[in-house]
């Protein structure tokens, strides 16, 4: 009887610390970025000829057009799952385009549900990228918590120039 009980204490202690969820991190890595531009049939899938919703799967994808897809991406690969950032959590992009001598500086804000991956695609779409063969020439991304704290950010080597 007294082995019983304590296995049925181990087992209860063991799955209370494997429910526990991780806490947020105060600080993330960006560890690559990936740009590239991408047409709207790249992100169509099978389902969403079926239901004719866009299905995201496990991808984060963020827009500065939300309903047009065309565009210029940047795929930020981070050190962490993206469900560990903080709530509120706001990436702030910052970029020399063709389109202007000034930079452009787009706030994308992280959606509450997401799903578990290290990558997010943040895009200049519609007005905010209307050419499909030009290239950024230079980029920075800053991750800032829902206080404005920052807590990650990387640039391009043409940035600091």
């Amino acid at each position: 009887m007294r082995f019983l009980i304590t296995a049925l204490i181990i087992c209860s202690l063991l799955a209370g610390c494997a429910s526990t969820p991780k806490q947020a991190v105060s600080s993330v890595k960006i560890e690559e970025i990936k740009p590239r531009y991408i047409e709207t049939e790249q992100f169509k899938r099978i389902s969403e000829y079926m239901s004719g919703k866009e299905y995201s799967g496990d991808r984060i994808i963020l827009r500065t057009t939300p309903e047009q897809r065309t565009g210029y991406y940047f795929t930020l690969i981070l050190d962490e799952d993206v469900r560990r950032l903080p709530k509120g959590t706001v990436i702030i992009g910052e970029f020399y385009t063709p389109k202007s001598v000034e930079p452009q500086t787009h706030e994308f804000t992280l959606p509450s549900k997401r799903t578990s991956t290290k990558e997010i695609f943040i895009g200049l779409t519609g007005q905010d990228w209307p050419e499909k063969n030009a290239v950024p020439a230079a980029w920075r991304f800053a991750i800032k918590d829902a206080n404005g704290k920052l807590i990650g950010e990387k640039q391009s080597y043409l940035w600091g120039l």
